[in-house]
């Protein structure tokens, strides 16, 4: 930390997210008693352990600067639908960095742990989840709350540069002239699908016969459906897609220990490839790990901010009708719950 409590600047692969004000939420579902004074007590301790969630924003010289926070964030709760995690929550980054809110019908409840996406992504944001639970299973059940305490995250120019990873680019001159209006905002419909049990089972196992990942059949599956809503050919989709680089680097990156550890990579189908889900999912494997091989994946975020240009990008829109983004936020990891509960 530095002078007035300031830690740093936001690195440039982290501003963007300080520009949108943009959150990442994961919900937990809970039927039951929900002990709130426990639950508060868990946040406080994982706010202690990682501060960098009690922090907010400000401006400083060289754009937005975390600063540290004299209190910890609010926890919001109030009545609701529980289907509508965020009722009632307003979030601010110039107060806090985090929220925690809840809201409950009866023994039914949501517990959102929202994240602002400068200082974590949802892989490090999912490390926090599982560390709250554990530290509300310990609150109920009497046990000491005190989570190891971690080094404040670093940013991915930091932990790239550290391995001998930089730009393939020299960065852009700033830009002259006044900023660009912001486009208007567009509310999109929000589509959500749940596989069941049984068909999550039989798309590992085809993925296992077949030799692709799941991530590959549903990327697979993802194209052909938004192929047939755009009335597009195939082969004129572009896939933007995002990697967790943290087991792909070397020493590994901790699930905290960087804020947005990410590459990304743009995959077309090419001609010829037939409109079968798993023959796209091996073609995508095959993108991917050219990628990594020759860098541009590890390298594609810093390149992305150093030289914001169309060849910058891991994909080229200008050659595309429609870019199709996918994001795979990796299993969600066990929650411990208190034995009481449901």
């Amino acid at each position: 930390m530095t002078r007035d409590g300031i830690w740093r600047a936001l690195a440039p692969t982290e501003k963007p997210h300080a520009a949108k004000e943009a959150y990442i939420g994961y919900t937990v579902r809970a039927t039951g008693r929900l002990d709130l004074d426990a639950l508060t007590t868990a946040y406080a301790a994982v706010c202690h352990a990682h501060p960098h969630l009690a922090a907010h924003l400000e401006t400083g010289d060289a754009g937005p600067v975390l600063v540290q926070s004299g209190a910890g964030p609010q926890v919001w709760v109030r009545d609701g639908d529980p289907g509508r995690p965020l009722t009632g929550v307003e979030l601010d980054q110039h107060r806090a960095l985090s929220a925690l809110t809840v809201v409950r019908e009866g023994d039914d409840a949501s517990v959102c742990l929202l994240t602002h996406h400068s200082v974590a992504d949802a892989h490090h944001s999912l490390a926090v989840l599982a560390t709250l639970w554990s530290c509300y299973t310990d609150a109920v059940q009497g046990v000491p709350v005190d989570p190891p305490c971690g080094p404040y995250p670093r940013s991915l120019e930091d932990l790239l540069a550290e391995r001998g990873i930089h730009a393939h680019a020299p960065a852009a001159a700033a830009p002259t002239g006044p900023a660009p209006e912001p486009p208007a905002a567009v509310v999109r419909p929000v589509v959500q699908h749940r596989l069941t049990q049984a068909q999550t089972t039989a798309l590992v196992d085809l993925g296992h016969r077949e030799g692709v990942t799941v991530n590959g059949l549903l990327s697979g599956a993802l194209l052909l459906v938004e192929a047939q809503v755009r009335n597009l050919p195939l082969t004129e989709l572009v896939l933007r897609f995002t990697v967790n680089l943290r087991d792909r680097l070397t020493p590994r990156v901790g699930a905290t220990e960087g804020t947005n550890v990410l590459g990304g990579a743009g995959f077309t189908v090419a001609d010829g490839t037939g409109p079968d889900p798993v023959a796209i999912g091996r073609a995508l494997g095959v993108r991917l790990r050219a990628g990594l091989a020759d860098g541009s994946v590890q390298r594609s975020l810093l390149d992305l901010v150093n030289r914001p240009a169309q060849d910058a990008r891991p994909w080229d829109p200008s050659r595309a009708h429609a870019v199709v983004s996918l994001m795979n936020w990796g299993r969600r990891p066990p929650c411990a719950r208190p034995t009481a509960c449901g």
